[in-house]
């Protein structure tokens, strides 16, 4: 279930950009700025805006700090540094292909994992279907563009905001990867979760049709398809990959069209 959300400033001087990020969202906006969300009572949720780009933020007294993509500082940041993500690699097959590949990431969410491949010279299409994740996306995006590190990823990357599956259909063998990151079934019991998958769950739900993205992916992937997935959940409905890459927690099914180039 989608939480309740609207759209704030944390200042004065941040009520017109609020105003514009409400309006392309189609949510409402707070007239008052909100230098305190944890003294709110409702919405369970806020698109708060501010000198520091624009984040999604719980209210309430025990919510969680705001998550924005940042892709300088923090965790992404430390990923980007550290190369990060080696099993996503190996998956997609970068060390075994012969010139940079085109991957499209048909669930780019807060674009982490598009900034590792775009490390490795691949050039990436992004589509998030979420228009609040993509507003977060696409801030980041132009935030991490000013910093001369990230200019030469930021070129190599291209924001769509919709869903995937149509361009999927329409454009068979596109690209020579495609990489799917659906939002796990969530698990009762289960050890807490990054305080980023919560309010994106909050904000996006479960991806129920990702059998039907795997589907049109195989038809668009000229070499392969990669899925994430829980480690010990099932594949998804559809052919048998060919192989997988596991991890402690997660794993990436590869499913094969032809050989990497």
């Amino acid at each position: 279930m989608v939480a309740e959300l609207q759209v704030a400033a944390a200042g004065p001087e941040w009520l017109p950009v609020a105003a514009e990020v409400a309006q392309r969202l189609g949510l409402e906006c707070l007239p008052e700025p909100v230098d305190r969300p944890a003294e709110l009572a409702s919405p369970a949720l806020l698109v708060l805006v501010s000198g520091e780009g624009i984040s999604l933020q719980a209210t309430g007294k025990k919510a969680p700090g705001p998550v924005r993509v940042d892709w300088v500082h923090g965790r992404s940041g430390h990923r980007r540094r550290q190369g990060g993500a080696e099993l996503l690699v190996k998956a997609i097959g970068v060390g075994r292909a012969s010139r940079p590949l085109r991957i499209l990431d048909a669930t780019a969410g807060l674009g982490e994992d598009a900034l590792v491949l775009a490390g490795f010279d691949c050039e990436l299409v992004l589509f998030e279907r979420s228009p609040v994740i993509a507003e977060l996306l696409a801030d980041g995006m132009a935030r991490a563009a000013h910093e001369p590190a990230l200019s030469d990823r930021l070129a190599r990357m291209q924001l769509e905001r919709g869903d995937a599956t149509h361009w999927l259909a329409e454009h068979p063998e596109a690209v020579d990867v495609v990489y799917l990151d659906p939002m796990f079934p969530e698990k009762r019991n289960s050890a807490a979760v990054r305080k980023e998958m919560q309010l994106a769950r909050s904000v996006v739900g479960d991806d129920g049709d990702a059998a039907l993205l795997l589907e049109t992916g195989l038809a668009a992937a000229r070499h392969r398809v990669v899925v994430k997935r829980p480690r010990r959940a099932d594949p998804l409905p559809g052919p048998e990959p060919a192989t997988s890459v596991e991890g402690r927690s997660s794993r990436f099914d590869v499913y094969s069209r032809r050989a990497l180039p």
